[in-house]
């Protein structure tokens, strides 16, 4: 209040006239210089009305250059005149002529993120609150700024400090700007980005969206269930070609891509992307010539159903929602997608196991595609290049009851897929390598159970139980016809059914003895020929028996079981291969050791 008073005493313009003199004079002493600026924000702050007076005599330019060429103390005067100035822009007489001065200035906005950046903690707060103004004065000012990486990477700092005061004060007179132009002012009423008139107005506007929604500080601020209808009512219309679409396109999809990173944004308005930004995305895909804007449509379109699978979801609407998407937006354009450019087929393998897995989509939809070539065409390839998806979805198709094995048989890829599996073995790549046995075993089994009469279980049989006449009757409509090239992979097989992973090591052995049967010729050689193999395995059994005995173990172990082992390794006791019979023997006699009463 003594503040005010003593303004009042001292407001004319004999003074202003002065002190404005005595600012700008360079002959006299700087501590009088920036004494005679101290002066005049005092005076101005505590009556607004005389800003008018002082600008007419500073002008904009001035204090513009002293932004760029002036001590630290002349610039926090400078931005302080400048600050209340904006702020009482409203009594000040054709206020956008002294603007104009700013829009001239080349070197206004290098200074300004210049202060920003490397000023002091006053300047940089005083340099924002001006940032904001003059872009809440003026949507001219908004891409200057708000598409400047330091702009906003200081911004992000500053959101993370304590004394966020800075950040805030920007924050709300920036993004409530942008929600008006996205969401416009009044309820119905259409913003002027979506209107005919937007390539003119404010469609070069739109970047500083992208960077703000790309912004930690300012995103929660900015994505608004407006400003997700506004984007979703932008996708609908660039699905029609128009002037510039191309350099729009990408912004409107990057700025997609950045909202559905919140993830609470597409499960709040889950209806919004399946029935509107979603359909919208598969028709921007359709026939875009540019690869980034292809892929960004796939991507967004992953990113949304990933989020919303990843909730459970009892609402009977959300799931024909869901199913509705997947079997009309996204399963007819699965055959272009995977031909399309990498990493657009990564992505769409990896949501169609999903879909599957989700029973969104079913087997029989994707046979009836005709595209189950393009699902095991990954094996004729760069086999450095596939993933655990690709394997999961041949693995799918296998494993169905809808498949027909004379489909399978059209491919010959077994020789490929026992070339991978010693791929994936050899590279020590464990997520792949039981799936990739599962198809093995798959293949096999299917091929085993072509045979008239043949009961296939999970649990392999010794030879010898098998009846006669499962060897002879053989459907050749249900028959694998190259089954019998995983009889090179028998090594791979023998080495993986000693594998420490238990579920590795059963399907490994299920992968040897239904070799046997459904090749007997191939598999025989592949086993004979890898006697350093099974001789290890005989040698395990027999540690295995002897520490068992040493420890005085008490494991539930089958009667029967031993018998039958103590059976075949009598058998291999006889073989003609010395080193062979000899490791036989050796186990014969430890598992005789075992006791009975078990």
């Amino acid at each position: 209040m003594q503040g005010g008073a003593w303004v009042g005493r001292l407001t004319s313009q004999d003074v202003i006239s002065n002190l404005c003199y005595i600012y700008r004079a360079a002959r006299k002493l700087e501590s009088m210089r920036l004494t005679a600026g101290s002066c005049l924000v005092r005076l101005v702050r505590f009556n607004p009305p005389s800003i008018q007076s002082v600008i007419e005599k500073l002008s904009f330019k001035d204090l513009a250059s002293a932004l760029v060429k002036g001590s630290p103390r002349v610039q926090q005067i400078s931005l302080n005149l400048l600050n209340t100035t904006m702020l009482g822009s409203h009594m000040i007489t054709n206020v956008g002529r002294y603007l104009i001065q700013f829009a001239e200035d080349k070197n206004l906005i290098p200074s300004l993120l210049a202060l920003v950046e490397q000023g002091s903690e006053v300047l940089k707060g005083k340099a924002l609150v001006f940032v904001a103004l003059l872009c809440k004065h003026g949507r001219r000012w908004l891409p200057q700024f708000f598409c400047s990486h330091k702009l906003l990477s200081v911004v992000d700092r500053l959101g993370k400090d304590k004394d966020a005061l800075c950040a805030a004060v920007l924050l709300d007179i920036i993004t409530g700007d942008i929600q008006q132009m996205m969401g416009g002012r009044r309820h119905g009423q259409i913003s002027s980005l979506t209107s005919r008139s937007a390539p003119k107005s404010n469609i070069h506007l739109f970047p500083v969206v992208l960077h703000l929604l790309e912004s930690s500080a300012f995103k929660h601020k900015v994505a608004t269930l407006p400003v997700l209808r506004q984007l979703a009512n932008l996708i609908k219309l660039v699905e029609a070609p128009f002037q510039g679409r191309d350099d729009f396109q990408i912004t409107l999809l990057r700025s997609l891509e950045s909202l559905t990173e919140k993830s609470s944004v597409i499960l709040v308005n889950p209806d919004i992307f399946l029935r509107e930004i979603l359909p919208s995305l598969t028709v921007l895909y359709k026939g875009n010539k540019d690869g980034d804007a292809r892929f960004l449509c796939l991507k967004i379109f992953f990113d949304v159903m990933i989020i919303l699978l990843s909730e459970p979801v009892e609402e009977e609407q959300r799931l024909n929602d869901l199913k509705f998407v997947s079997n009309t937006h996204f399963l007819p354009f699965y055959p272009t997608l995977i031909e399309d450019e990498d990493p657009i087929p990564i992505f769409a393998h990896k949501l169609l196991v999903m879909l599957l897995e989700f029973s969104f989509i079913s087997i029989p939809d994707i046979l009836h595609l005709k595209t189950i070539s393009q699902c095991f065409e990954f094996f004729l390839g760069d086999l450095s290049n596939a993933n655990v998806n690709n394997v999961k979805l041949c693995l799918s198709l296998d494993s169905a009851p809808e498949m027909e094995s004379k489909l399978l048989s059209q491919l010959k890829v077994v020789r490929r897929i026992g070339n991978f599996l010693e791929f994936v073995c050899a590279k020590g790549m464990e997520e792949l390598l039981e799936p990739t046995l599962g198809l093995c075993r798959d293949f096999l089994a299917r091929s085993v159970s072509c045979t008239k009469g043949f009961s296939y279980t999970t649990e392999p049989a010794p030879l010898g139980d098998c009846p006669p006449e499962v060897s002879g009757v053989i459907d050749p409509q249900q028959c694998i016809r190259d089954i019998a090239d995983f009889g090179s992979n028998v090594g791979v097989f023998l080495e993986l059914s000693a594998s420490r992973e238990t579920s590795v090591a059963d399907i490994a052995s299920q992968c040897v003895v239904l070799l046997l049967k459904a090749a007997p010729r191939e598999a025989t050689t592949g086993l004979l020929t890898n006697f350093p193999k099974v001789t290890r395995m005989l040698h395990a059994l027999g540690y295995a028996c002897k520490q068992y005995l040493l420890h005085a173990m008490i494991l539930s172990i089958s009667i029967s079981e031993i018998s039958r082992i103590e059976v075949i390794v009598s058998e291999l006791n006889k073989s003609s291969v010395h080193a062979l019979a000899n490791t036989a023997r050796l186990a014969a006699l430890e598992l005789q050791r075992l006791p009975r009463c078990i």
